[in-house]
């Protein structure tokens, strides 16, 4: 098809679409409301029809019966014949649903065609951007107002608390955690801690766990997708760390990735290398490859819009904050994202560093009030790198707040092994016993059924063992 008859084809698409919404309001006054809801001025093209559009908006607005004589009031004599063809055109309004859809496909595309001719004549790349800008925000599209009545949740309470069906919620691995956080689809959980404390070991975790249930998109500020995966080979196969990036592994550590290649590639999960990425690009990203769950590595990386850009860095972050919840709420979409902390203030008489709390959260106090959950990961001596992790809740709006969990840090195999309460820490090995112990592991492994390893933690490490 040429291009002319392409652009000529969706011209008298958009047209047959406005037709049919604009008749459809005017016969029934009923769909007006809905419509309104999910159509805007910006998807009509045609000047008469926007101006209809805007006639109809202003007298719903002013609680004024709608129907051709009251709108051709508002519009004026000059209308009376278009607006006979809209009603005569549209004998029904029961495929109002179709025409709008089609009106927002329509109106989608032409707004894009336009833009691209914007972008072509750009005069720099900052005009460039914000021109790509304003074609994400395109692509995401307004959402469709979501709603019911009190009659009408009284009918869906039984529906979802029948009894037989038990909810599903995310598994973080630990069961101290999944019997507090009830974590669902829409919902913010962020991750605070300071540099060097494993929150991306930690999120990597959560990640291949909740990965084996839902498709998980991570995006990486920080590292690339192959150091990330480099990091889950060592936590998987207990391979150490340092020696994979020494590129030294033996051939008992190749054997096992093969023997373990079902374990390995079995959550569904993405890994992104997302520098220079806005929450629009995240949002357009993950909806076009359907991800449940989206890791964000880590929330004060995220790129603002290009108008943004000179704007304070407490202004940047707050709007990347609030446009990440809004997405996941927008799109059911669960957002998991880490953030900084501020760097901590040691008490003047003691000389010790107090927990972390909610306004440690780095550069926006924004962030406190979008998350539903927020979970502090930090050192048990702050000035020990090789301390103990402890994981606190700090903010649960639908369960239990938790003072805290105990982990021990493995950072040259990448992982978060729980010290239950009561129980004393392991001595330290030698090299020979951690090696001969993983040898040990990585037999259990190998025989262990895939039903099995859906946890973030081994099951057996809530003893400490």
């Amino acid at each position: 098809m040429s291009e002319v008859k392409t652009d000529a084809f969706l011209a008298q698409t958009l047209l047959d679409a406005q037709c049919g919404v604009l008749g459809s309001m005017l016969i029934d006054p009923d769909t007006v409301g809905p419509t309104l809801s999910r159509v805007q001025a910006s998807d009509f093209t045609t000047k008469q029809y926007l101006t209809i559009f805007q006639a109809i908006q202003a007298l719903f607005r002013a609680g004024k019966p709608i129907d051709g004589i009251t709108v051709r009031e508002t519009v004026g004599s000059g209308f009376t014949q278009l607006l006979s063809n809209l009603i005569d055109a549209t004998p029904t309004s029961a495929n109002l649903d179709a025409y709008i859809d089609l009106l927002k496909r329509s109106a989608m595309l032409q707004h894009l065609q336009d833009l691209g001719a914007e972008l072509a004549t750009a005069n720099d790349a900052d005009d460039a951007q914000a021109i790509l800008d304003k074609a994400m925000q395109a692509r995401v599209g307004k959402p469709e107002v979501q709603s019911m009545t009190f009659a009408e949740g009284y009918e869906r309470f039984f529906d979802r608390h029948d009894g037989e069906k038990k909810p599903v919620y995310l598994s973080w691995g630990v069961p101290v955690l999944d019997e507090r956080i009830f974590a669902e689809p829409g919902d913010m959980v962020v991750i605070g801690g300071y540099p060097s404390d494993g929150k991306t070991a930690l999120a990597l975790q959560f990640a291949a766990g909740i990965g084996m249930k839902h498709r998980v998109g991570f995006f990486s500020y920080e590292s690339t997708k192959d150091k990330l995966f480099d990091r889950h080979v060592s936590s998987a196969a207990m391979i150490s760390y340092t020696t994979i990036k020494r590129n030294a592994m033996s051939e008992a550590d190749y054997k096992d990735l093969i023997d373990l290649k079902d374990k390995l590639i079995a959550p569904q999960v993405t890994l992104i290398d997302a520098a220079g990425m806005t929450v629009l690009d995240i949002q357009a990203y993950s909806q076009a490859h359907h991800f449940d769950v989206v890791v964000i590595d880590y929330l004060q990386k995220v790129a603002s819009p290009a108008w943004m850009r000179k704007e304070k860095e407490f202004d940047r972050v707050t709007a990347v904050s609030s446009g990440l919840q809004q997405f996941g709420r927008i799109t059911n979409t669960t957002i998991l994202a880490l953030s900084q902390l501020s760097r901590p203030e040691r008490d003047k008489k003691s000389g010790d560093i107090r927990p972390p709390i909610m306004s440690d959260l780095r550069s926006s106090g924004q962030i406190e009030q979008d998350a539903d959950v927020i979970m502090f990961l930090f050192r048990e001596d702050y000035d020990d790198k090789a301390s103990n992790r402890i994981l606190r809740i700090g903010k649960n709006k639908e369960g239990e707040a938790l003072d805290m969990v105990l982990f021990k840090f493995d950072g040259d195999l990448q992982t978060f092994t729980r010290i239950a309460p009561g129980v004393s820490e392991p001595m330290q090995k030698s090299k020979a016993q951690l090696k001969s112990q993983q040898i040990e592991i990585r037999e259990i492994t190998r025989q262990r059924d895939l039903a099995e390893v859906d946890r973030v933690f081994p099951p057996d490490s809530e003893g400490g063992k």
